[in-house]
């Protein structure tokens, strides 16, 4: 389901997916300026849900950033446990975009994808708030 509410630019549309994880996606979106889109993923390529600003990402864009980090972070994962640093948050800044991920338990994780004009340390903050909702869903 999309909703839409007024930026600067115009109407900032996100599209909610298809259930309530899509949902609370979307919510992170509405509290993170410059957020492109968010992906839960299985750790093994597949998507259960995403949330994403069509202006911004595809569904498609999304979903791949989230089956590609989602195997190397299901390993990272393991290796920050046994090493007693608990789980693994990764930050991830390029040239055009900046992409959070985590995992949430057992092999799920969320994975958010920023463009370069948001306030990474907001959207780590309001991306911490809403992995924990996610996660007892999950549960």
């Amino acid at each position: 389901m999309a909703s839409e509410h007024d930026s600067a630019d115009g109407i900032d549309e996100i599209d909610r997916g298809v259930s309530e994880f899509g949902d609370l996606l979307g919510d992170l979106l509405e509290l993170t300026p410059g957020g492109c889109g968010v992906v839960l993923s299985d750790g093994v390529d597949d998507t259960i849900d995403t949330a994403y600003r069509p202006a911004e990402i595809s569904a498609l864009d999304i979903s791949i950033a989230g089956a590609q980090i989602g195997q190397a972070m299901t390993r990272m994962n393991i290796s920050t446990i046994i090493f007693g640093l608990g789980r693994a948050q990764l930050v991830i800044e390029a040239g055009e975009s900046v992409l959070i991920s985590k995992v949430l338990w057992e092999e799920y994780l969320m994975t958010m994808v920023l463009s370069r004009r948001a306030n990474i340390a907001r959207a780590m903050r309001d991306f911490d708030d809403i992995a924990a909702q996610v996660l007892a869903l999950l549960r």
